[in-house]
């Protein structure tokens, strides 16, 4: 593969995440860390912009001035104070700019701007530089970034939205060659909001680090049924659970994460000894969770953009039931149900044990479809896209 010319034989790349990875962090963090790494790892020249000090190995770190995160007990008005302020921040401009004149990367490849504001992408444009976005959820178009209000979709009509909608997106169409996004469902919402047109929006699936790859096969009477990720309602954890009420006897179901339900996900741990808690994983912890279940659920409750943990079975063989919001009726060979139906829930896990060879039959397809999912599959697609649009193609 030809790529541009750098100092080193490749690409010189600007990422810029809001913050670094961690515990505690989103996909969008976790993922930023690692196409840097993997950008890095592949001889391009990568500096990695964020609004905190750290280090990601192999990676030059530069610190921007951007906000701390919003304290969730913070008042209405302190609330509505963060957001304003939040919209544009001269320092960060200020701050990128410099950066990215010192640097001179061949193109700047932007992703969760929060915290940092629009002052990103209007640094990103009076540099004049190849600028590559990656959506991975609508903080673009909503303020809360679900695109929900109360827990119902509400296409981001309230007036907080529009007015971030409108700060943003101005900025951000100063200077915009492509953007990436993890789903057909996001990539059409963005073009419908007129964040770029449709001929320069692409999706690129996420993928993931090899795990446990195995063929699923039924046990008559049981199912292991598991759930990764934020206990937050907006993920569906208490459809989830209300679920696991009416499970039958031979069926499990296990839970890891962290988040603010964590209570409630303990006492109902606590309380039927079908359900179990394991808690905030590492890499390792997190592949012998998945390879300890017969089916993922993602129950989410919110426009759901794609979650890497789909991504992270499916490269395992591992099927998913998933919910009908956002992105996930595109989980390859999942199962879809109503979001927030505890009963379709049920019935949609059950589809794996009534039939007698839907769970092999999904997972096979899963295992089959070899790298489709793996993560040098996705690297490949966001080198070539960025090489492309350093190269003014």
């Amino acid at each position: 593969m030809v790529l541009a010319a750098g100092e080193r034989g490749g690409v010189r790349v600007a990422l810029i995440s809001n913050l670094l990875p961690g515990p505690g962090r989103g996909g969008a963090e976790r993922y930023a860390g690692m196409l840097a790494a993997g950008l890095a790892g592949r001889g391009h020249e990568v500096v990695l912009h964020s609004g905190e000090a750290g280090a990601v190995p192999g990676v030059a770190c530069r610190k921007l001035p951007g906000l701390r995160p919003l304290d969730p007990q913070t008042s209405g008005a302190g609330k509505a104070a963060w957001h304003a302020r939040e919209q544009w921040l001269p320092r960060v401009h200020r701050s990128l700019r410099a950066s990215l004149r010192a640097t001179r990367p061949h193109v700047v490849h932007s992703h969760e701007p929060q915290l940092l504001s629009a002052a990103v992408f209007t640094a990103i444009a009076a540099e004049r530089l190849p600028h590559v976005h990656t959506a991975h959820d609508f903080n673009l178009l909503c303020a809360r970034v679900t695109m929900t209000h109360d827990g119902r979709p509400c296409g981001g009509r309230c007036a907080d939205c529009r007015i971030q909608r409108a700060i943003r997106v101005r900025a951000l169409r100063r200077r915009l060659d492509r953007l990436v996004a993890p789903s057909d469902f996001v990539r059409e919402r963005h073009v419908a909001h007129g964040v770029v047109p449709r001929e320069r929006a692409v999706t690129i699936r996420h993928g993931a680090e090899p795990g446990s790859r195995r063929v699923r096969r039924r046990t008559p009477g049981r199912l292991a049924v598991g759930f990764l990720g934020t206990l937050a309602p907006h993920k569906g954890v208490r459809t989830l659970l209300r679920a696991a009420v009416a499970m039958p006897p031979g069926w499990r179901l296990a839970l890891a994460g962290a988040g603010p339900l964590e209570g409630e996900v303990r006492a109902a741990a606590a309380n039927d000894p079908r359900i179990g808690f394991a808690g905030e994983l590492d890499a390792a912890g997190r592949d012998a969770f998945l390879d300890g279940l017969d089916v993922l659920a993602i129950p989410s409750e919110w426009e759901e953009p794609a979650t890497l943990v789909a991504v992270e079975a499916a490269v395992r063989g591992l099927p998913a039931v998933v919910s009908d919001r956002g992105g996930l009726p595109e989980t390859p060979h999942a199962v879809t149900f109503p979001a927030g139906d505890a009963d379709a829930l049920l019935a949609a896990l059950a589809t794996f044990v009534q039939e007698p060879d839907a769970l092999e039959r999904r997972s096979r397809a899963l295992v089959e479809a070899g790298d489709a999912f793996a993560w040098t599959t996705h690297l490949d697609a966001v080198e070539a896209l960025l090489a492309e649009t350093a190269e003014g193609r």
